[in-house]
């Protein structure tokens, strides 16, 4: 083996390091990174600006700590955990978003974000472009991350209540109060629709899917035009009937790859 292959795999190593040591963290400042690594600060900025680059780590410009970048959550999104929700949910949400049509999503909840692990669209409608497989929305707007979120414990949702709620329009629920009662409402409900609050004019509908033990396993969640989901005859928004129906064919899919 060549000195150059040795400086090579020890390089990895320690950006390996670095990734292993926001494990159970949100975010990190240098000298956190520093005191978990063991390595020296120098090397650990140039390690982080690296894996900045590449997208595996990104930095708050406002408080300056690092955090998981987006490329990991790419990767996240296609390893299954005990079953593939994706892969059970694909050809529901085909069918979804063909029938409507709409975009149509799966999602997870990840320590305070919620994580979109598919988006389908059917090509006679208009497609919705402001949740990338991969990326996330914030906690306060959408409809999969305050659905997701009303259902996690109580310190849960408190504590990510103590981050800052982004109003991407003026319909976003940013008063934390306000927050409250909305998430109060959804597990009554079981469902949100909102309507306008990640960008005016587009609605997005989501619904719980659980495993078999009751626990929530993600959501499901349509996005189109409002007028496309909104019911002028009626409390429920449109189509209601029928993502709850995809929830519960998705379940089956759930229960039949956990017994096979």
């Amino acid at each position: 083996m060549t000195e150059p292959s040795k400086q090579n795999i020890r390089a990895v190593s320690r950006a390996l390091a670095v990734l292993n040591s926001f494990t159970q963290k949100r975010s990190q400042t240098l000298a956190d990174v520093t005191n978990a690594t063991g390595l020296d600060k120098g090397t650990t900025r140039r390690l982080l600006i690296t894996l900045m680059d590449n997208g595996y780590v990104a930095q708050d410009p406002t408080t300056q700590q690092y955090r998981i970048g987006r490329a990991l959550r790419l990767l996240a999104a296609d390893v299954p955990d005990g079953f593939d929700l994706r892969a059970v949910a694909s050809p529901v949400l085909t069918q979804l978003a063909s029938e409507f049509p709409v975009t149509a999503f799966v999602s997870v909840y990840d320590d305070g974000d919620v994580v979109c692990l598919d988006r389908i669209h059917d090509m006679k409608g208009i497609e919705v472009h402001w949740w990338a497989v991969g990326g996330t929305l914030p906690y306060n707007c959408g409809g999969a991350p305050k659905l997701l979120l009303a259902f996690q414990p109580v310190e849960e949702i408190e504590r990510v209540l103590t981050r800052e709620p982004t109003a991407m329009t003026r319909a976003s629920i940013t008063d934390r109060g306000a927050l409250r009662d909305r998430l109060a409402q959804i597990r009554q409900q079981d469902y949100e629709f909102a309507v306008d609050d990640v960008t005016l004019g587009l609605t997005a509908l989501a619904v719980p899917v659980r495993t078999p033990d009751g626990s929530i396993a993600g959501a499901i969640s349509i996005a189109g035009l409002t007028p496309q989901l909104c019911n002028e005859d009626g409390p429920d928004p449109l189509h209601l009937g029928q993502l709850r129906e995809a929830a519960r064919q998705i379940e089956r899919r759930i229960q039949m790859a956990g017994a096979a």
